[in-house]
């Protein structure tokens, strides 16, 4: 059997494939031959971990977690399994046998799973304005920060990637300046400038709640699918 690398981003999401203990950067064993790494947001984590699970000679890698949705179509608690990554400077295209696999299998939740281009960007894309610039000049649906540096070091090295992200905040949703300013790269807050930040600009309050919502729904997809795709080595059969 083929042996997997999956990177989570944040621990909510990776709560949604194991229970196991994670320290950042450190690969973990959820199940045989399948690697789970708690990475961090953004691009450098990403790396970092992706290169830790390549020194266990996984055959594939995979970008689990939320996005944000960068076009209307794209709702909450939707599922993504992207065709092709997109950041400034290139483009990486999903094995589409592997990704045909997993929509076969998911065909029969309820889960509405579209599969569609996602831009991987440095910078959160925190507005409705920065959302909708980044779809029209991407023609993605969705947006992350990690996938461009799975994707990239996954071609390099020869092997398959996948990625897996549920919708949490709608195209039409803004990100506050509270969790913008004043959480770290694994989304914590802290705790005194976050809470004055809401002080100061009490209309973040309504846009938290908000987004705390959509991230509920997007991990309850997360949820949903995990036990199956584990149980399935998820669908992945090496084309190589």
């Amino acid at each position: 059997m083929s042996k997997l690398g999956i990177i989570a981003a944040l621990p909510a999401e990776a709560d949604c494939l194991t229970k196991k203990i994670l320290k950042v950067g450190s690969p973990v064993e959820i199940q045989k031959d399948i690697y789970l790494c708690l990475s961090g947001i953004g691009y450098d984590a990403a790396q970092h971990s992706s290169k830790r699970l390549l020194e266990l000679n996984v055959d594939a890698l995979i970008s689990w977690g939320v996005a944000g949705s960068i076009e209307s179509s794209l709702k909450s608690g939707d599922l993504l399994l992207a065709r092709k990554i997109i950041n400034n400077t290139n483009s990486w295209t999903i094995n589409p046998n592997w990704i045909s696999n997993c929509q076969m299998q998911l065909a029969s939740t309820s889960i509405n799973t579209v599969n569609a281009d996602i831009a991987s960007s440095n910078d959160m894309c925190a507005s409705v304005n920065d959302k909708n610039n980044l779809s029209i000049k991407t023609g993605a649906l969705a947006v992350d920060m990690e996938s461009a540096a799975i994707a990239e070091l996954a071609s390099e090295n020869n092997i398959d990637f996948l990625v897996v992200r549920a919708i949490a905040d709608d195209a039409d949703t803004n990100i506050p300046k509270a969790v913008l300013e004043h959480t770290d790269t694994l989304g914590r807050p802290d705790i005194v400038p976050f809470i004055l930040s809401c002080i100061s600009d009490p209309k973040q309050i309504k846009e938290l709640w908000k987004l705390a919502k959509c991230y509920k729904q997007a991990l309850n997809t997360l949820k949903l699918i995990a036990p199956d795709l584990k149980k399935q080595h998820f669908l992945y059969t090496s084309q190589k």
